[in-house]
């Protein structure tokens, strides 16, 4: 089986330069191309500089509580030995802050520049990001959606049609606005209801430390938990406080 993880940023990063990208350099292409390799250690003459090296994959670039949970559920996963025949994989949406210019969804493994944009989204052009996201989702079995109610908003399309894989969003229900609730395949599952059950959830990371807490459930258990969850959405919070 493969699992996606679709992810927002956190505005916490792991580096956190004078010079963060801004809105303003993503105006020009010249600007944004200069500003890129400035972040990734270059100078105007285009020696590089590794102390100036602010680059690093988007994976280890965010650091939120979110996103350090998440992480940990992911690594623990990975060193199972069943992983291999279901893996799972982390994305992000927006790509103006890719190093190498791609114009598609941002792997975990994508070198990225830190950035202060807020809110998020593609501030090149958001008309070619849901297309993207779509052939992204359509290649998984299995879709968890862990993201903020900005960037659902800038999605929603891509969610108002029914798909063929389960899409998953890990969400609190004072958001469950912003998750279509007509469409087939599309379940909004409420992980702030765990705040006060499982240790380690809080209201500032509870998709990741839920997700984490089903991975961990996953290698203790099996990887079986997953196909129970894509036929049974409502499930999870059941496998993950056993």
């Amino acid at each position: 089986m493969k699992i996606l993880i679709l992810s927002s940023y956190t505005t916490r990063q792991k580096h956190q330069p004078a010079n963060l990208l801004q809105r303003e350099d993503c105006n020009s292409d010249e600007r944004l191309q200069w500003r890129l390799k400035e972040l990734s250690g270059y100078n105007t003459e285009g020696w590089y500089h590794e102390d100036r090296d602010y680059s690093a994959p988007a994976g280890e670039m965010f650091t939120g509580p979110l996103h350090t949970q998440l992480r940990e559920g992911l690594k623990q996963i990975r060193e199972h030995d069943q992983y291999g025949e279901t893996v799972l994989n982390l994305y992000f949406p927006w790509h103006a802050y890719r190093v190498d210019r791609e114009k598609s969804p941002v792997s975990e493994n994508d070198i990225i520049v830190p950035f202060d944009i807020e809110p998020p989204g593609d501030v090149e052009g958001k008309s070619s990001i849901p297309e993207g996201i779509v052939a992204l989702i359509e290649s998984y079995n299995l879709v968890f959606l862990i993201l903020r109610p900005d960037d659902i908003r800038l999605l929603q399309r891509v969610f108002e049609v029914e798909r063929a894989v389960p899409l998953i969003f890990l969400i609190a229900r004072t958001n469950a606005r912003c998750v279509p609730d007509d469409v087939p395949n599309v379940h909004a599952v409420y992980t702030a209801d765990l705040v006060e059950q499982i240790d380690g959830v809080s209201n500032y990371n509870h998709q990741g430390a839920v997700f984490r807490k089903l991975c961990e459930t996953a290698w203790r258990e099996g990887f079986h938990v997953f196909e129970q969850i894509k036929q049974d959405p409502q499930r999870l919070l059941e496998i993950v406080q056993s």
